[in-house]
């Protein structure tokens, strides 16, 4: 951003700091003072506003007002650290490690909130109380640090959720050397030289981001005597045996590697594991007792084969989440018979890439507990003799399924093979993703019966033909409908199918002309945005927004994006 004038410094100030705040008007005198003390800088505006907007005595605004003007005379650079370092002190005990541990990502990096926040719990870095979620405790954490403008979110759900965050490249550089000051962080990146060797001894966590380089030599043994993380991105490393003993968290999901390296299974203390493999096999995890996260990612996801896991992961009773593309399960009942006795993973919370024929009762009573779910498979797996989607309703607290038809490149769609009813799906289903079903679009009434269905996602060929017509009422709670990459050329409804319904995305649907007349008597649709669809369409969604704006209702947006022509 450029810098910004007098006036402009001063509104960002204010809307950061006092908007809705009710502070006194004797406060704003300081803030102008404070703004102007700024120079126009962006980030160090809405950082130290941020930081006073829960300061409530006018004495402490003064001393942060006589600290800025006191860097009068010093770099933006320099005053951009130093207003954040006043941030990072004031931060909670609890939440610094939090912050600093943003350093072990590259600059720039957009960071997935689900693997921030795993990362986070195997790390220990949580304060949780009572009988709190983890996972909830560090939503909340991360709230904290966006609230402060330390952490910047980059990419929303449609429902509004954080999929992924960022920090400036300022702030990276203050992670970079407040953790180096600590001895907590060692970062390598083709930017650094020297031999990699000389780690400090002690260090918390190393981050070796080496894209272009190999790594030909093991790291001596007292480096790791303390290491509890370790992300790694560079062409090739040795792992024949691990000597970081004490390691929670290791992601290599960066890293091609052919094989599951064995040197893994010494890492008993091991709560979070991210892997990128190339071939395909069984993944020897049973002594991982500690893990809490396992992430193994294809080089490509078409159906190269499939990652076996064995009996011995229903004893893995920390685990919470289970991340591999295709992945088969055996039955618990099976892995009983192999002397495990505990078949329940009462802690898994989401499971994605399980295979159609893994979809059994048996299965899905091992991880009742399940709360997200993603179904990837060939389309003749998908059949309606495996009973994939009768068994679904045993999983009673499922809130969110995906159900993936994986091609291999260069293949057409394949012929429907999917024939769910109106009893398939667990009553408390909150989100349905589908991709490459080839559904007939009279199969959309049976979801429209979903009592609870908030999120409907519809992509790339889920529904096969050109016309969708919603001839019962339905979709009691829907808020939130995304169309992508169909083949859709006709799309009526009724005024009252969609009655909740707040935002609609259409992308990628070239042939689309028209939706449905009702959107005009909406009270309730808050936004359409259309990704490269056609101008007719986008010209009639604009009409939309002028019908709402004649009855007095200017809440509509419609939002245009690559249009194209037929």
């Amino acid at each position: 951003m450029h810098l910004l004038g007098p006036d402009d410094s001063w509104n960002l100030f204010y809307q950061k700091a006092f908007a809705e705040k009710g502070f006194p008007i004797e406060f704003e005198d300081v803030g102008k003072d404070v703004a102007k003390n700024c120079k126009g800088l962006p980030l160090m505006i809405v950082v130290v506003a941020k930081f006073l907007s829960s300061k409530r005595t006018l004495e402490e605004w003064r001393k942060v007002a006589e600290s800025l003007s006191s860097l009068a005379d010093v770099d933006a650079y320099q005053q951009c650290s130093e207003v954040l370092a006043l941030s990072y002190n004031h931060l909670p005990s609890y939440l610094k490690g939090c912050f600093l541990y943003f350093g072990l990502f590259p600059k720039a990096s957009k960071i997935s909130m689900e693997k921030l926040n795993r990362l986070w719990i195997a790390e220990g870095l949580l304060k949780v109380k009572g009988l709190e979620g983890l996972e909830e405790v560090a939503a909340s954490h991360l709230n904290y640090l966006i609230d402060k403008s330390l952490v910047i979110v980059s990419k929303r759900s449609m429902d509004g959720k954080i999929i992924r965050c960022m920090i400036h490249d300022l702030v990276h550089d203050f992670c970079l050397k407040e953790a180096d000051r600590q001895n907590l962080l060692y970062f390598v990146n083709t930017d650094i030289d020297g031999p990699l060797w000389f780690i400090p001894e002690g260090c918390r966590w190393m981050s070796l981001q080496l894209r272009r380089f190999y790594l030909h030599r093991p790291f001596p043994h007292f480096a790791y005597s303390k290491l509890r993380s370790f992300s790694v991105n560079c062409k090739k490393i040795i792992l024949n045996r691990c000597y970081f003993k004490l390691l929670r968290v290791l992601d290599m999901e960066k890293r091609k590697i052919l094989h599951f390296p064995i040197a893994i299974l010494e890492l008993v203390l091991l709560r979070y594991l991210a892997l990128r493999i190339r071939k395909p096999g069984k993944l020897p995890i049973s002594k991982l007792l500690n893990l809490q996260t396992l992430v193994v990612r294809p080089i490509h996801t078409g159906i190269w084969g499939m990652y076996s896991l064995p009996n011995g992961i229903w004893k893995l009773s920390q685990l919470r989440h289970l991340h591999c593309w295709c992945m088969y399960l055996d039955s618990p009942q099976l892995a009983s018979q192999n002397e495990v006795k505990n078949s329940i993973l009462e802690n898994l919370q989401t499971v994605y890439g399980l295979r159609p024929s893994c979809c059994t009762k048996e299965i899905f009573e091992g991880i009742k507990k399940v709360k997200k779910l993603e179904i990837v498979g060939e389309a003749q797996e998908f059949n309606s003799e495996t009973g994939w989607h009768n068994n679904l309703k045993y999983l009673e607290e499922l809130e969110a399924l995906k159900v993936t038809v994986s091609l291999y490149y260069g293949f057409d769609y394949p012929p429907c093979l999917i024939n769910p009813s109106p009893g398939s799906f667990p009553p408390y289903l909150k989100k349905l993703t589908l991709s490459r079903t080839c559904l007939p679009w009279n199969y959309t009434n049976i979801f429209s019966k979903l009592p609870n269905l908030e999120v409907l996602e519809l992509k790339n060929g889920a529904f096969s033909g050109n016309e969708w017509e919603i001839t019962e009422m339905g979709f009691p709670k829907l808020k939130f409908l995304l169309l992508e990459d169909l083949l859709l050329i006709y799309w009526t409804a009724t005024d009252d199918c969609f009655q909740c319904l707040e935002r609609v995305y259409i992308r990628e649907c070239r042939y689309l002309q028209e939706i449905p007349e009702g959107f005009a008597d909406s009270v309730t649709l808050q936004l359409i945005e259309l990704h490269k669809c056609c101008h007719p369409l986008v010209t009639f969604a604009k009409q939309i927004q002028e019908k709402h704006e004649e009855l007095g209702n200017n809440m509509l947006k419609v939002y245009a994006f690559d249009s194209m022509n037929l």
